[in-house]
């Protein structure tokens, strides 16, 4: 856990920047296909992380929760850009705002998931699957991830500088605190 004094935390911040930006950047601008098969929860910076995704396959109990608001955290891992992509502004402001948890259903209603599948169905079949879904694509993700680069990249660090600000306030502290205390129950 971050010192509540922002002296004592201050020499963290390079650390706090490459481990969240630089790792946003790595799932965003990787050139060859991110192909994520989710078979549970993704939680937080996992979420974050796997909307970077080319392809998301998922099994049915597998779900998306981002807890930053009712933590006193802001988006991070490029999720204010990545989830309106993927799934749209109006499921986005669900899943962030309001920490909503979004099933595997309505993950692939929106877009955000390509498909869903059944582990003892399915099983055997997901290399074949991937393979016949990715084969000579790597040029057009260039060119699909190309327009918004730049776009990435200025929201990457608003969303950490906007974190930064939030733990020099110690507002996650505070939210933290009352979590281990007891006097707020999470929705984890």
């Amino acid at each position: 856990m971050y010192p509540a004094n922002p002296q004592t935390w201050a020499p963290w911040i390079p650390a706090l920047a490459v481990n969240n930006i630089e790792l946003a950047g790595a799932f965003y601008s990787h050139p060859k296909i991110l192909v994520t098969a989710l078979n549970g929860p993704a939680i937080g910076l996992s979420a974050a992380m796997i909307a970077h995704s080319d392809l998301i396959f998922a099994t049915p109990e597998a779900y998306l929760l981002t807890p930053f608001s009712s933590l006193g955290l802001v988006t991070e891992g490029g999720a204010s850009i990545a989830f309106v992509q993927r799934m749209g502004i109006s499921k986005a402001k669900e899943a962030l705002l309001f920490s909503r948890r979004i099933t595997a259903e309505e993950l692939l209603r929106s877009g955000f998931v390509n498909r869903i599948l059944d582990p003892g169905k399915d099983e055997g079949r997901f290399q074949e699957m991937v393979k016949g879904e990715i084969e000579g694509v790597l040029g057009i993700k260039e060119l699909l991830r190309a327009p918004g680069d730049r776009e990435f990249g200025n929201q990457a660090v608003k969303e950490f500088m906007g974190g930064l600000r939030r733990f020099a306030e110690g507002i996650p502290q505070a939210e933290f605190e009352k979590i281990a205390t007891g006097a707020k129950r999470h929705k984890l």
